[in-house]
C-alpha cells in the first residue's frame, strides 16, 4: 500500500491505529494547519485585519479595498457543531454564501489551498453561486469489473445549475490551489475548470485524489477504504488522480511561505490578476 500515495487509501485497526498516506511532498490537512494558514493570510495579505468567520469558523471572508473579494473555505462540511446532517450543512452554506457573494463584487479570490473536502455537493453549491447558465463540471464513472482495471460503469454527467432565487456573482475568479487541496475542494476546482466566466487556477497542483471512498469491512473486524470512480473531464475524459490538478500560473510552495514567514506569492499574482480583468 506504501507505493500508492493515495489519501483515500485506508486501512482502520481501531484501537490499533489507521493508515493513510498523502503525496510525497505534501501535509494532510488539519485544524493546525488550517489555523496557521489563516493567521498568515490575515498578517500578510490582510495586513493584520481579521477574517469574518463562518459555518463553525470553515470559512473565512475579508472585503479588500478595491473591491475584491476573498474567500476561505478550508472544508465542506462540519458547518454546525451541532448536527451533521447534510441538510443543516448545506443550509449554513448557502446563508454564508448570500452574505459574501453580494452585488458589488469586483473580482473573487477563492482560497482552497489548505482544503480538507468532504462532500462533493457542498463544493458543486459554491459553484452553482459563481455561474449564470448550467454546464457540466465533470462526469462519474465507476470500476465494476475485479478482474479487468479497464472496465466502468457508463460515465455519468455532473453539472452545475445556478442556484435560482440568489445573487450570482459571474465576474472574474482566481482559485488558489495547492498540494493540501484535497477531495472536494478538488472537486470544486475541477467544477470552476468550465465555468463560463474568466476562471484561473494559481499555486501548485492540488493533491490528486478525487474518488468517493468504497468502504468494506475485514474478517479480523478492521475496515479498509479504496477509491474506485473516475472524475473524467467533459471534453477528452482526462482524470487528474495522482498527479493533482495543474495550476494555469505556477507560484511558490505556500506551506513554505508560512513556514518561512515570506510573502504569500499566489494570493499577490491573483490581486495582479484581478486588476489586469478590471482594465
Amino acid at each position: 500500500m506504501l507505493p500508492l500515495y493515495d489519501a483515500h487509501v485506508t486501512v482502520d485497526a481501531g484501537d490499533t491505529g489507521r493508515f493513510g498516506q498523502s503525496r510525497p511532498g505534501t501535509t494532510p490537512p488539519g485544524p493546525g494547519l488550517d489555523l496557521s494558514a489563516q493567521r498568515f493570510v490575515e498578517q500578510h495579505d490582510l495586513a493584520g485585519r481579521r477574517l469574518r468567520t463562518f459555518a463553525n469558523g470553515r470559512i473565512g471572508y475579508a472585503g479588500l479595498p478595491d473591491g475584491t473579494g476573498y474567500l476561505r473555505i478550508s472544508g465542506f462540511g462540519g458547518y454546525d457543531a451541532a448536527s451533521p446532517a447534510y441538510a443543516r450543512n448545506s443550509a449554513v452554506l448557502d446563508e454564508t454564501l448570500s452574505q459574501v457573494i453580494t452585488p458589488g463584487l469586483r473580482g473573487l479570490v477563492l482560497d482552497l489551498r489548505v482544503n480538507g473536502g468532504g462532500s462533493d455537493a457542498l463544493a458543486l453549491q459554491v459553484a452553482e453561486r459563481l455561474a449564470d447558465r448550467s454546464y457540466v463540471a465533470y462526469a462519474k464513472r465507476a470500476r465494476n469489473d475485479p478482474a479487468d482495471p479497464g472496465r466502468h460503469t457508463r460515465p455519468q454527467a455532473v453539472r452545475v445549475r445556478p442556484t435560482p432565487d440568489r445573487f450570482r456573482y459571474t465576474g472574474p475568479v482566481a482559485v488558489l490551489t495547492g498540494g493540501e487541496t484535497y477531495s472536494a475542494g478538488e472537486t470544486l476546482t475541477q467544477a470552476l475548470m468550465g465555468r463560463p466566466a474568466r476562471t484561473v487556477r494559481i499555486g501548485q497542483n492540488t493533491q490528486g485524489v478525487f474518488s468517493d471512498v468504497l468502504e468494506r469491512v475485514l474478517p479480523n473486524g478492521w475496515t479498509f477504504g479504496l477509491p474506485n470512480e473516475e472524475y473524467l473531464t467533459p471534453s477528452g475524459g482526462r482524470t487528474f488522480d495522482g498527479a493533482g490538478i495543474p495550476p494555469d500560473i505556477r507560484t511558490g510552495n505556500f506551506l513554505e511561505e508560512i513556514a518561512e514567514g515570506s510573502d504569500d506569492s499566489a494570493f499577490a499574482r491573483a490581486l495582479a490578476e484581478m486588476r489586469h480583468h478590471a482594465k
